[in-house]
């Protein structure tokens, strides 16, 4: 299902307004982010390949858990390297190049009649004002 047109314009104003108000996080997430592509934050081939191997692990250890008991350590090391996996790609590969976490300067003043966070402050209370 497509925005309209009102959805659209009320979104790039959104985004315009994230740009204005932080240009770093902006530039961080703008641009294509190509899967697999080196240097990326998020989800990386490295990540989903070790993930891939620890879902094995732990498939592996339960499957045979009945041969010896030394395959639950085996599935136990696989859900560890797994979960490994999952936080490492979560942190952009074990650097913050986000910014997350960090102290935002002060915000900026008022903001005017025409900001977006405003309009959508006025809508909100007619909203209720009219019940």
């Amino acid at each position: 299902m497509s925005l309209s047109e009102q959805e659209q314009r009320a979104l790039r104003e959104i985004e315009q307004s994230l740009l204005a108000d932080d240009p770093k996080f902006g530039s961080s997430v703008a641009g294509d982010h190509v899967f697999g592509a080196s240097g990326t934050p998020g989800i990386t081939l490295r990540g989903v390949a070790i993930a891939v191997v620890g879902l094995v692990m732990l498939i592996g250890g339960v499957a045979l858990a009945q041969q010896s008991l030394w395959f639950i350590a085996l599935s136990v090391v696989g859900f560890l390297v797994m979960f490994g996996a999952g936080v490492w790609m979560l942190r952009g590969g074990g650097g913050n190049p986000g910014g997350i976490g960090r102290k935002r300067g002060p915000k900026r003043g008022g903001g005017g009649s025409g900001s977006p966070t405003s309009r959508m402050e006025d809508n909100f209370r007619r909203r209720f004002e009219e019940r």
